[in-house]
C-alpha cells in the first residue's frame, strides 16, 4: 500500500485551532461528522444539509461514549456550529454543520495566532 493510500483512509481530520478552542473531544467529533457530511454530500444524500449518524457508529469510530458525544455536541450547538434534529420513526439523529460559522471560528483563530506572533516579535 502506498503512502498516499494510507493517508487517505480511515483518518479523522482535526484542526489544532478547534482543539484549542473547544477541546480535543469536540474537535474529534467535528472531524468525524465533517467526514460523514462529505460522504453524504458526494452521494447527493443530504436532506436540507442534514445527514444522519448513530451514537453507536460515532462511538465505534471515535471512542467517544454517548455521554461525551452529548457534551461535545452541546458545546458545538451553543457555538452555532452544529444543528441536530431527530427525524423519522424510530427517530434517527441528523446533524448539520454550519460551515459558515465554522469558517468564522477558524478565521478568527488564524487572526489571533498572527496577532500573537506579532506581539512576540
Amino acid at each position: 500500500m502506498s503512502k498516499e493510500n494510507i493517508i487517505g483512509t480511515n483518518f479523522i481530520m482535526t484542526n489544532r485551532d478547534l482543539i484549542t478552542k473547544f477541546g480535543v473531544n469536540s474537535a474529534v467529533m467535528l472531524g468525524e461528522l465533517y467526514g460523514r457530511m462529505n460522504y453524504f454530500r458526494k452521494r447527493n444524500e443530504l436532506k436540507f444539509g442534514y445527514f444522519f449518524a448513530t451514537k453507536e457508529s460515532i462511538e465505534k469510530n471515535t471512542k467517544l461514549s454517548p455521554y461525551k458525544q452529548r457534551k461535545v455536541t452541546s458545546i458545538l450547538q451553543t457555538e452555532g456550529i452544529l444543528n441536530i434534529k431527530h427525524i423519522d420513526i424510530p427517530p434517527k439523529t441528523y446533524y448539520k454543520i454550519n460551515e459558515e460559522k465554522l469558517m468564522k471560528v477558524l478565521k478568527n483563530s488564524v487572526v489571533e495566532n498572527i496577532d500573537n506572533k506579532r506581539l512576540k516579535i
